[in-house]
């Protein structure tokens, strides 16, 4: 089996393959969530409306990292939330529950699974307390795992692999060379790693077999770099268990968990640790990376206000326009939240605007857009910097216009153009569908913007009958379906490759089923992955 597929596929076997005593377990006669609509989550009746083989269907069909932070955090929300299921309909097991777990095991949520697990006592099912001590497992949090590992009924072949894992982490190295003896013939990869932790047998490549939870800790065990094919992997389990991993080198690690941050799968505080650990220690690193590293550390370091100022501009200066700009600026954002809304700092206030946005702080970064407005009144060369961002301010809601004067968004188009001709038009058009989509009346040629993106580009449309059903969703204020229609929309579709018309009828529709905050979070990181 492919090894970057392989957890993912042993999280779905174990759901599939569980006694039907397990089966009979029923989880959707109550709420199962553990996020509650004063802590962020969405409202409890979200479901409304929503059938139960509807809400089945949407889930299993999630990936597992969209392309959108925005949208996966929506997901993810859906998924922990403390929501009332939809009515028993006699659609077929699995259960929407026991969806939810496969899909947060899916996205590398192994702490957040257990915490739903734990809170909806979920371990009863073998099915599901396997899923979750693997999911922890890929996590590094093998305490957790192991607590379930030893007092709850687990799946087999997974509960062998889990128990021997368990004691090779215990230090119990007899017991567990013992436990993985008669699993030689069955299960040749897991015994030979185990000889390597516990025996003394020298390390070497790591065997084939499947990569999931009780592997990575062995290997982890072993001091067994993983193979080569697995460092590739997008799965989000699969990322967020080689970045734990160190036995790889730090440039590795650090590759791999910007893509993980990328995908929304690593934190960006974690990234940001990684960045200054290489720093500290003196790594040798690609000369990008390296260069990432050093606008990072230095963001993290900043002492006071100045050093911060000037830790922001190299920060946004280097990587504005390059594809890493988002998870720069996300991993040095402490420098930007460490800076005041004063006067004397408003040189910083267009980068400063620019990194609120893409944090979604709508409070600072109106603070900081009033700062702007005010420090560039009496200067021109100020305001045509300002340009570059009052259209995404206007995008995030702040102030609320309904109208714009065509003047201003024409002024703001031609800096696009001045910025980049060649990608202007692609440009203008997104920023139009944007302004609608978030309910600024734009009438049909009141201003320069295009109302048609240009010809010759590449772009995607997400399948009509997706697109249809989340319009429909939204009007019925379906608000958790909605969502889910929403993030299967883009699926692994880079935000640079939508339609900008695809990209206004999430945003208007997510809107409309009262995600208002969520769209346009994805409106604003959709504008600047392409470069706005």
């Amino acid at each position: 089996m492919n090894a970057s597929r392989a957890s993912l596929a042993i999280a779905a076997a174990v759901i599939l393959t569980a006694p039907a005593a397990a089966q009979a377990l029923n989880f959707d006669d109550r709420a199962t969530g553990f996020l509650t609509a004063q802590a962020g989550g969405m409202p409890p009746d979200a479901w409304n409306g929503t059938t139960l083989g509807t809400a089945k269907r949407l889930v299993s069909a999630l990936s597992p990292a969209p392309r959108s932070r925005a949208l996966r955090d929506l997901q993810f929300r859906v998924m922990v939330s403390e929501l009332r299921p939809p009515a028993n309909d006699g659609s077929p097991a699995p259960s929407l529950f026991a969806r939810k777990v496969e899909r947060l095991a899916a996205m590398g949520e192994g702490e957040n699974l257990n915490e739903m697990v734990r809170n909806a006592g979920g371990y009863n099912d073998p099915a599901i307390a396997s899923m979750t001590a693997n999911a922890l497992m890929m996590a590094g949090e093998r305490g957790a795992a192991c607590n379930i590992v030893r007092n709850w009924e687990l799946v087999q072949p997974f509960a062998r692999r889990a128990v021997v894992a368990c004691q090779l982490a215990a230090g119990e190295n007899a017991e567990a060379l013992a436990a993985v003896a008669p699993l030689r013939g069955s299960d040749p990869g897991l015994a030979a790693l185990v000889q390597v932790a516990a025996g003394g047998q020298p390390p070497g490549a790591a065997p084939p077999g499947p990569l999931d939870g009780p592997a990575m800790v062995v290997l982890g065990l072993a001091h067994v770099p993983p193979p080569a094919a697995a460092l590739r992997s997008t799965d989000p389990p699969i990322i967020r268990a080689l970045v734990g991993q160190r036995i790889l080198p730090i440039a590795t690690r650090l590759e791999i968990a910007e893509r993980g941050e990328a995908l929304a799968i690593i934190e960006a505080t974690r990234l940001g640790d990684l960045y200054v650990q290489a720093v500290t220690e003196g790594a040798t690193l690609p000369p990008a990376m390296a260069r990432r590293a050093q606008l990072v550390y230095a963001a993290r370091n900043a002492a006071n206000a100045q050093e911060i100022m000037r830790s922001v501009a190299a920060v946004y200066g280097d990587a504005r326009g390059n594809p890493m700009f988002p998870t720069i600026a996300r991993a040095s954002a402490i420098g930007l939240l460490n800076l005041p809304a004063k006067p004397e700092y408003a040189d910083a206030a267009q980068e400063a605007i620019r990194g609120f946005l893409l944090l979604g702080d709508k409070r600072r970064t109106e603070a900081w857009t009033k700062l702007a407005l005010t420090a560039a009144y009496s200067n021109p060369r100020a305001m045509n910097a300002l340009d570059r961002v009052m259209p995404l301010a206007a995008v995030a809601g702040i102030d609320n216009p309904k109208r714009l004067p065509p003047s201003e968004v024409n002024r703001w188009y031609e800096v696009m153009r001045q910025d980049d001709p060649k990608a202007a038009a692609l440009r203008g058009n997104l920023l139009l569908e944007l302004f609608r989509a978030t309910g600024i009346d734009v009438p049909v040629r009141s201003t320069d913007l295009p109302e048609t993106p240009p010809a010759g580009v590449r772009l995607v449309m997400p399948p009509a009958a997706t697109l249809s059903a989340l319009q429909a969703a939204a009007a019925g204020r379906r608000r958790a379906e909605a969502s889910l229609l929403a993030a299967l929309a883009i699926g692994e579709t880079p935000l640079i490759e939508l339609h900008p018309a695809a990209v206004g009828i999430i945003v208007r529709s997510l809107r409309e089923a009262g995600e208002d905050e969520a769209a346009r979070l994805f409106a604003i990181e959709t504008a600047i992955a392409h470069g706005l």
